[in-house]
């Protein structure tokens, strides 16, 4: 497993350079948004998975995207000025947010279980979200059917949860690993 952290502070400055590597489709939704994550995140897919073309990406029946050549698996996330993906040979989720993030009370009751209830609402929210990236399922996973204080068993394995707290983030990683490898910082210039 691998796990890169791509800041997008500056990363517009490189659009004419960004923009002929990416798929169609990732080209237009950066037409639509001009949002540093949307090149963020279709320059870590070039660099890194070989993304480039429409068709070299497939959805999932939930949206959730996969190579079309198979492996490895990855998950993408976002928040503040940061993309972060995880590669792995496993199915794997990754999630951040930018902490200090305010979850309400009511979201907090509706998602935590009873053994949740006194973690940090980013800690739980994040984990969670792994999941339902993990197993391709999206909000048809429910949250309550997730207990992040223990492993999560999907198709008759275990899968671990990782939270660490970088760089004013709360990120968190779920995967059949035993441990969490360092993130690997990258800038926009390193995949060019």
């Amino acid at each position: 497993m691998k796990l890169y952290l791509l800041s997008c502070q500056n990363i517009q400055m490189h659009e004419a350079r960004i923009l002929p590597r990416l798929p169609e489709r990732r080209r237009l939704a950066f037409d639509r948004s001009h949002s540093g994550l949307t090149l963020g995140a279709g320059l870590l897919l070039a660099g890194l998975l070989g993304v480039h073309r429409d068709d070299d990406l497939r959805l999932g029946p939930y949206g959730k995207p996969f190579l079309a050549a198979g492996k490895p698996e990855f998950s993408l996330s976002h928040s503040g000025e940061h993309v972060l993906l995880g590669i792995s040979d496993e199915p794997i989720g990754v999630d951040m947010e930018q902490s200090g993030r305010h979850v309400p009370l009511a979201v907090r009751e509706r998602i935590c279980l009873p053994a949740e209830k006194g973690l940090d609402p980013l800690v739980v929210f994040t984990r969670k979200e792994c999941a339902m990236k993990l197993t391709g399922l999206g909000f048809t996973l429910s949250l309550t059917q997730i207990d992040t204080t223990v492993d999560y068993l999907w198709r008759d394995r275990a899968y671990h949860f990782f939270t660490t707290k970088q760089d004013g983030y709360t990120i968190s990683v779920l995967t059949a690993e035993e441990a969490l490898p360092e993130i690997q910082r990258l800038t926009p210039e390193a995949l060019l």
